[in-house]
């Protein structure tokens, strides 16, 4: 256990001893100065994939004093770590600049990321959300981290909301629903590519997302693709979403026959997610990038 304890204190010196780091608390005894770090996820070059901040805590924040962090910060997301010995995990929360959020895969790509490079003799990490439960993040051989997410299958859906069928341009073949996106599936990459939203219609169906996704165009060095529209939530178009992937994999194992899949985010800055499909569980693995280390004050 003490290795889990010497990862998170080498990640959170200045929340450790807050007052005593910071010069500014010779005058306001109430600075605290936090790490940041700011990972670019689902990628190995710099400024693709999807940026996450990570915060490492000795201990929980109010919410309101957490979701200021991640409104300032201003990235799709911001996670918060905190050891709990009674679990034997990290638990992690998620703030987009708009709320909590309940899942988010490339938040937890990247803080996993950032207590492997704290402690190199860590080869698996384990965290605990309230909507999901354990996500175990696994360091691999090729530099890839590997995380195990619960399989959120899409079913069909035959009466979709009016704000979603005019909300896309062009319209898709069909419709699907999981507990966090609907889902509309076209016939190809291309149609992907083209598909223009209409956010304030697609806003009003919050608190669910929207993802557009199809096969991959023949000869793609991936199987399916995928865009990720969230403005009740976070934003217009997110770069790159982890966890929308453990409802897109199932169904793409299904629909081409096979259980190891690459997904390709075709966002601006794109990102790529290799997946391994299970009976219960949805492996999604990826590369991370560091930009940015430094300290926050509050």
């Amino acid at each position: 256990m003490a290795h889990w304890i010497s990862a998170l204190q080498a990640a959170i010196p200045f929340a450790l001893n807050a007052d005593r780091q910071s010069p500014l608390a010779l005058y306001d005894p109430f600075v605290m100065q936090l790490p940041i770090h700011v990972i670019d996820a689902f990628t190995s070059e710099r400024f693709k994939g999807n940026q996450a901040a990570v915060v490492p805590l000795a201990q929980w924040l109010p919410a309101s004093t957490l979701q200021a962090i991640a409104t300032e910060n201003n990235l799709s997301e911001t996670s918060f770590l905190v050891w709990s010995a009674e679990r034997s995990a990290f638990e992690i929360r998620w703030f987009s600049p708009l709320k909590e959020i309940d899942f988010c895969g490339h938040a937890t790509l990247a803080s996993a990321f950032v207590l492997f490079e704290s402690d190199p003799t860590l080869q698996s990490i384990a965290f605990w959300a309230a909507a999901v439960g354990n996500v175990l993040a696994t360091r691999e051989s090729n530099g890839r981290i590997l995380m195990t997410f619960p399989r959120r299958d899409a079913r069909a859906l035959d009466a979709p909301p009016a704000a979603l069928r005019e909300g896309l341009v062009p319209p898709p073949s069909c419709y699907l629903v999981n507990q966090q996106a609907y889902v509309a599936v076209y016939p190809s990459e291309d149609d992907v590519l083209a598909v223009k939203p209409d956010l304030e219609r697609l806003k009003s169906l919050g608190p669910l997302d929207v993802v557009v996704t199809a096969p991959a165009n023949t000869g793609a060095p991936y199987d399916f693709v995928s865009r990720y529209f969230w403005p009740a939530n976070g934003g217009d178009e997110d770069p790159v979403t982890g966890s929308i992937h453990a409802a897109l994999a199932p169904y793409w194992a299904s629909r081409l026959g096979r259980n190891s899949l690459i997904g390709h985010q075709a966002s601006r800055r794109t990102g790529t997610l290799f997946c391994e499909v299970t009976p219960s569980s949805v492996k999604v693995a990826g590369h991370c990038a560091r930009y940015l280390s430094g300290t926050i004050t509050i």
